[in-house]
């Protein structure tokens, strides 16, 4: 709000001034890590502020949403502003995501297909009773007929592929 302070010296001499008080920004809070390509969100109990990134390149921030969006591998801070002045900060990290997974999606039961990603991440798959996937080597074995999601994930990041495990 606002109000006015007054100082008074003597009889008739004042001099008065406005002064205007800003709120405080609370803590931000949220996940401050997000893959490229992926968003978080970030929240700041306050309200009615704005949000804003310091490096665009890396992150992105909706001005009236605190939705992050991770550009490219770095750190950014994620700045939060209310009235004049007053902010809070936080630095937002996001890490790379891994390419896109390569190789042939289709395999038959008890027959293998080998998948491809840059190397240092495990592989997975959503259902191991249709496919099972070596964790280092990306070799798919078909189990049952159906299909399953298999994830490459680096550094927490994670590349799907759509597997479809075809009667002999």
């Amino acid at each position: 709000g606002t109000t006015t302070i007054t100082y008074t010296l003597g009889v008739g001499c004042t001099a008065t001034t406005t002064v205007i008080v800003n709120l405080i920004a609370s803590p931000i809070t949220g996940t401050t890590t997000v893959c490229k390509g992926a968003t978080t969100t970030l929240s700041d109990a306050s309200g009615g502020g704005i949000w804003s990134s310091g490096t665009t390149s890396v992150a992105t921030v909706v001005p009236g949403s605190g939705v992050v969006t991770g550009i490219s591998a770095g750190t950014t801070t994620i700045t939060y502003i209310i009235g004049i002045g007053c902010t809070a900060s936080t630095v937002v990290t996001v890490k790379p995501s891994p390419s896109a997974i390569t190789g042939t999606a289709n395999v038959c039961i008890g027959a293998t297909t080998t998948l491809s990603d840059a190397g240092g991440g495990a592989w997975s798959s959503s259902s191991t009773t249709i496919a099972t996937v070596s964790l280092s080597s990306g070799i798919v074995t078909g189990v049952s007929t159906g299909t399953t999601i298999i994830a490459y994930t680096l550094s927490g990041c994670s590349a799907i592929a759509t597997v479809t495990v075809n009667p002999l």
